[in-house]
């Protein structure tokens, strides 16, 4: 059976993009926050991807050989999640930390961050990696062992847990074991198993799309939406009709999705994180995309390779 075929951006994610016209505009569905949040307006991060480094003495691989001859790094990524992935309707840009690992990672295979990216539905990643429509998923992509049949992971680059998002008028949420008996908004894979773990009276309905899991608590079609944390606070720190719970649960380790059948370029990427999270360029990151939407400072970097599947 072919492939699912994957959503092309309508711009190049690179630093050089500020003065393009998107023709792919947010799927949040309904009036956000975004042009009046100051923080949300400013993500950027132009100067953490200029400072990162640049690969040297790269052994030669197969991925590695063809990004190189493409002259861009093509990537799994999302357009629609604030402080990870995030288009700028101001801008024209992507802004986000999961757009900025990839500028970076661009960065340190091609000497300069360019970067397609392409958008699609949480079950299609593993697919169009395969048929090597895309290089790398970066996009809040959980590492779990059944993705790591499919896939190899590089990391984890960044450690969230799940949670829970409500209306502004829902209801009450405090732990997941609240969720009994209630419609939750779940995407497939990762999220849909940790709640049935979790809460197995919660009942599942599942949407490809986070802006359609969004779109359903504002709809009142389902009493909540659980997701890991790193979703669930960007969109909520963009839309008043979202509300955050405290309730978290489980762990979301997110990694570096890539072929299966090159290790090799799976242990230059292993370095990459190493390298960026060494010099800084990992802390500056989050400080210039996640870390003006969120309270706290910056968290420390996970070890690659320290979780299964990784």
């Amino acid at each position: 059976m072919p492939a699912p075929l994957p959503r092309r951006t309508a711009l190049r994610a690179g630093l050089f993009a500020a003065g393009a016209v998107p023709l792919l505009a947010s799927c949040s569905g309904g009036t956000t926050r975004t042009a009046g949040n100051p923080a949300y307006a400013t993500l950027d991060q132009a100067d953490a991807v200029a400072r990162g480094p640049v690969g040297v003495d790269l052994p030669e691989t197969p991925t590695l050989r063809r990004i190189r001859g493409q002259g861009v790094l093509r990537q799994s990524g999302s357009v629609t999640t604030p402080g990870f992935g995030m288009m700028n309707p101001a801008t024209g840009k992507i802004t986000g930390f999961d757009i900025g690992i990839a500028q970076l990672l661009a960065k340190y295979l091609l000497g300069t961050p360019e970067v397609d990216t392409i958008t699609g539905g949480a079950d299609t990643r593993e697919a169009i990696l395969q048929n090597q429509s895309v290089d790398v998923a970066v996009c809040t992509y959980t590492i779990s062992k059944s993705r790591a049949r499919l896939v190899s992971f590089a990391g984890p680059y960044y450690v969230a847990r799940s949670g829970i998002v409500v209306g502004a008028d829902g209801p009450q949420v405090t732990a997941v074991r609240d969720l009994a008996g209630k419609d939750v908004a779940v995407q497939p894979g990762a999220a849909q198993e940790a709640l049935q773990k979790a809460c197995p009276q919660a009942r599942a309905v599942v949407f490809e799309e986070s802006s359609q899991c969004a779109a359903a608590v504002r709809q009142g079609r389902v009493q909540a939406w659980s997701a890991n944390t790193a979703i669930l606070l960007g969109k909520a720190a963009v839309d008043a009709r979202l509300r955050m719970t405290l309730a978290t649960y489980g762990s979301s380790p997110f990694g570096i999705g890539l072929p299966k059948d090159d290790p090799a370029f799976k242990q230059i990427v292993v370095g990459f994180l190493q390298r960026i999270t060494a010099d800084g360029s990992w802390r500056r990151l989050w400080e210039q995309t996640v870390g003006p939407l969120v309270s706290g400072p910056a968290p420390e970097p996970p070890r690659p390779g320290s979780v299964p599947g990784s």
